[in-house]
C-alpha cells in the first residue's frame, strides 16, 4: 500500500471518530508548529508537517513520524469511548429500580396474602417449582431480619433517585459515588445469597424473585464500569478493560445463572415436556 493510501486511510478514520478527537488529533498539529521570535505560533503548521526546516534550519518531524504519533493518539482515542457514561448508567440505575420496586412491591402484596390465608394459592404458583409461596416463607425471605420484601423497596427507590440525577447531570461527590458502589455491591451479593438459596437449597423458582435477580446484574456492573471510567476505582490496565465491558459481564452472568437452573432443575423441566 502506498503512503498517500495510508494517509487517506487515516484520513477517514479521523471522519469516523467524534469531534473531540479529531479537535484533539489538531492540536497536536498545532503544537507541533513553529513559533517566532515574539512567542507566536509559525504562520503555517503545514510547514512542520511537511518535515521542512524553519527559519533556524530545526528539522520537525518527518511525515511518517507524525502520522504514526496520530496513530497512536486516534488508537488512544478509541480504547477511551465511554462504555459507561454517567447518563447510560443513570438510565440503567433508573429502569433496573423502576422495574425492582414493582417486583418487590408484587411481592409483599403476596406476602400478605400468605400471612392470611396460608393455604392460598397465588398468581405466580404455578407449579411446585416455580413458586412464590414456596420461597416467601422460608428463613431467607427475611435473613437480615427484616422482610426482603421491605428492603427492596427501600433500595430499589434510593437507586432510583441516584439514577434521576446521573440523568439529569448533576455533578455527584466523591463519596456519594463511592456510596452508590457500595449501595449496589450489596444489593448484588444478597441477590447472589437468595439465588443460590433457591435454586440449590429451597428448589423453587420465584418469578418476581428472577425480575430481581435481573435487575440487579446490570445495575452492578454498570455501576462498577462507571466507577472505573470516572477514576475513582484504579485497577490494572487490563482489568479495567473487562470491568468498562458491563453488558459483556451481565451477559455472561445471566448465562452462569441460566446454566445452574437447567441443571438443577433437569428432571423437573424434562417432565414438563413429557420426556421425564
Amino acid at each position: 500500500m502506498s503512503q498517500h493510501d495510508a494517509a487517506s486511510d487515516r484520513d477517514s478514520t479521523r471522519d469516523d471518530l467524534p469531534d473531540d478527537s479529531t479537535e484533539h488529533v489538531a492540536g497536536r498539529g498545532s503544537r507541533g508548529s513553529s513559533s517566532g521570535p515574539d512567542g507566536a505560533d509559525g504562520v503555517d503548521g503545514s510547514v512542520v508537517v511537511a518535515g521542512s526546516s524553519g527559519s533556524g534550519g530545526t528539522t520537525g518531524p518527518t511525515d511518517d513520524e507524525l502520522l504514526a504519533e496520530i496513530d497512536a493518539e486516534l488508537a488512544a482515542e478509541r480504547a477511551a469511548v465511554r462504555r459507561a457514561g454517567p447518563r447510560r448508567t443513570g438510565a440503567v440505575l433508573l429502569i433496573g429500580s423502576l422495574l425492582g420496586w414493582i417486583a418487590a412491591l408484587a411481592l409483599l402484596l403476596d406476602k400478605e396474602v400468605l400471612l392470611e390465608n396460608p393455604g392460598a394459592s397465588l398468581s405466580c404458583d404455578i407449579n411446585p417449582f416455580i413458586s412464590c409461596g414456596n420461597v416467601m416463607m422460608t428463613w431467607q425471605a427475611s435473613a437480615l431480619g427484616l422482610p426482603n420484601q421491605a428492603i427492596g423497596l427501600a433500595g430499589f427507590a434510593i437507586m432510583g433517585v441516584v439514577g434521576a440525577l446521573m440523568l439529569s447531570g448533576t455533578q455527584l461527590p466523591g463519596w456519594f459515588r463511592w456510596a452508590r458502589l457500595g449501595g449496589v455491591t450489596f444489593a448484588f451479593g444478597y441477590v447472589h445469597f437468595l439465588a443460590i438459596s433457591a435454586i440449590f437449597f429451597i428448589r423453587a423458582l420465584c418469578p418476581w424473585c428472577m425480575v430481581v435477580w435481573t435487575v440487579s446484574a446490570p445495575m452492578f456492573f454498570a455501576t462498577l464500569a462507571r466507577t472505573v471510567e470516572s477514576g475513582d476505582l484504579r485497577p490494572p490496565a487490563g482489568v479495567a478493560a473487562v470491568l468498562r465491558h458491563w453488558v459483556v459481564l451481565s451477559v455472561v452472568w445471566y448465562l452462569l445463572v441460566i446454566v445452574a437452573i437447567l441443571a438443577r432443575f433437569r428432571h423437573q423441566w424434562l417432565a414438563m415436556i413429557g420426556i421425564g
